[in-house]
């Protein structure tokens, strides 16, 4: 997810050749720059000490996706919802799906795959506890609900999935689901080799992740910003943030010329704070991203990021 990128300018879409996002300069509406604001003030509030993560197939149609902290905490809930039946292993990629993640101040905030402004920018519910909201799962109403227990309740079809934020716990209609049901994607994240060459080796497990805004699970499409999250969760057991604004932050800016495997690199136009694309340097001037219509490698030549992050 991109962070209060490029306020006062309208986003349009993506360049079809190289993926990345084309902007028209005319001053943005202001719903659309309330929008940015309040998609930033999630990025920088949210917690970020998430340390593995999983996907769990609950039911025929449905899976979710977790983030945890090393204690088990969850920082992030995702239900997905597919239209074929799913297996054990991956067969396919979730129609819609609704995301709920922590925020450091004791509330959580949800939104659906629904972009409202072309594919990007989605509808954010801030939620405390004791309160609910319906959010749409395509043309599916599901009331998503912050108990004064500090859980998250899923309820849809006459079903209820509660996912208990504090010990990991996830139950169906109150019966436990199983961590056996939990669902590798396409293959095993690479335990053997150097940190940088596992780093890239499991960033190409993603190539062809259909390209989602606001996306957190592979299962059902990624962003540019989740994307190398992901990468660096499975490799290094680390959250690096969900949004580009915060991972700028990571360290200190250097020439791209300076990039070495597994370093961000950053897309931002010229007098503006924030930064609106990132992507993975993988070796030989070649970098892999999530941009345009799913994960792909590219020539760093041919994409011109402003600057990289040396990631240690």
């Amino acid at each position: 997810m991109k962070a209060n990128k490029l306020i006062r300018y309208a986003l349009i879409g993506l360049i079809a050749t190289g993926g990345g996002i084309l902007l028209e300069q005319e001053p943005a509406q202001a719903s659309y720059n309330t929008m940015f604001a309040r998609e930033g003030y999630f990025s920088t509030h949210e917690k970020v000490d998430a340390t593995s993560s999983f996907d769990r197939k609950v039911s025929t149609y449905k899976s979710v996706y977790i983030t945890q902290t090393k204690h088990g905490a969850v920082r992030n809930a995702s239900l997905m919802f597919y239209s074929k039946p799913q297996t054990s292993k991956f067969n396919g990629y979730a129609k819609h799906w609704i995301n709920v993640r922590q925020l450091k101040n004791g509330k959580v905030y949800a939104y659906n795959d629904k972009t409202v402004y072309g594919n990007y920018l989605v509808s954010y519910h801030q939620l405390s506890k004791g309160h609910g909201s319906n959010i749409k799962a395509g043309s599916r109403k599901v009331n998503v609900h912050f108990s004064k227990a500090g859980n998250v309740l899923f309820k849809y079809q006459k079903n209820l999935l509660t996912v208990h934020l504090r010990s990991g716990r996830i139950t169906l209609n109150g019966k436990a689901t199983q961590a056996r049901n939990n669902r590798v994607f396409k293959r095993a994240v690479p335990k053997h080799g150097t940190r940088v060459n596992r780093l890239v080796a499991d960033a190409k497990r993603y190539l062809s992740v259909p390209y989602r805004y606001a996306g957190r699970d592979a299962f059902g499409g990624l962003d540019c910003a989740s994307f190398v999250d992901q990468v660096y969760l499975d490799v290094e057991h680390r959250d690096i943030g969900g949004m580009t604004g915060v991972q700028q932050k990571l360290g200190k800016h250097v020439a791209v010329s300076k990039a070495k495997k597994g370093d961000l690199l950053f897309w931002q136009i010229a007098g503006q704070k924030y930064t609106y694309h990132v992507a993975m340097a993988i070796g030989h001037g070649k970098l892999i991203e999530e941009a345009g219509k799913s994960v792909h490698i590219s020539k760093i030549s041919h994409r011109h990021p402003q600057f990289a992050i040396h990631m240690k």
